[in-house]
């Protein structure tokens, strides 16, 4: 079988983060995740310092100004998944992760843009009340990923 139908990679990033010290906390969890890379839509902070690893030096980083810009340049074959709660979103604890995708956060006060979660080919959410920090949200999203449940 070719090995191109059985690698697995992902990346994470956030459209319009608020602060470096979210995005800090984010690399590091997906530098330890095993993201292959990580990237910034809009606000751009490449060196925080809660990224006491120093994960934009270990892993790929890259920033889009614009969302268009960044959808243009998704790899080809990757799924985006955003995360955002939302009805139209899939429980985490059922959803069957993508053998290759790209995970999309939003700003904790704005979510995702209404252009990216039409152009999501997935949107997934799980059980919180409110909104939580959106590093922690991108962290249990990795946790829940390397998890041995079915991919799709």
């Amino acid at each position: 079988m070719n090995d191109n139908f059985i690698n697995e990679y992902f990346g994470i990033g956030i459209q319009n983060g608020k602060t470096p010290e979210n995005l800090g906390v984010l690399w590091r969890s997906a530098q330890n995740m095993g993201a292959t890379f990580i990237f910034t839509i809009g606000n751009r902070y490449a060196k925080q310092a809660c990224d006491t690893h120093d994960a934009v030096k270990a892993i790929p980083y890259f920033h889009y100004e614009t969302f268009e810009a960044f959808y243009e340049n998704l790899p080809k074959g990757a799924r985006l998944v955003g995360v955002e709660l939302t009805d139209k979103a899939s429980d985490l604890e059922t959803f069957e992760h993508p053998r290759r995708c790209v995970y999309l956060l939003g700003a904790e006060d704005h979510g995702l843009s209404k252009n990216a979660m039409s152009k999501c080919h997935n949107l997934v959410k799980f059980k919180s009340e409110k909104s939580l920090n959106v590093a922690v949200a991108g962290t249990i999203i990795m946790y829940d990923r390397n998890l041995p449940k079915p991919r799709s």
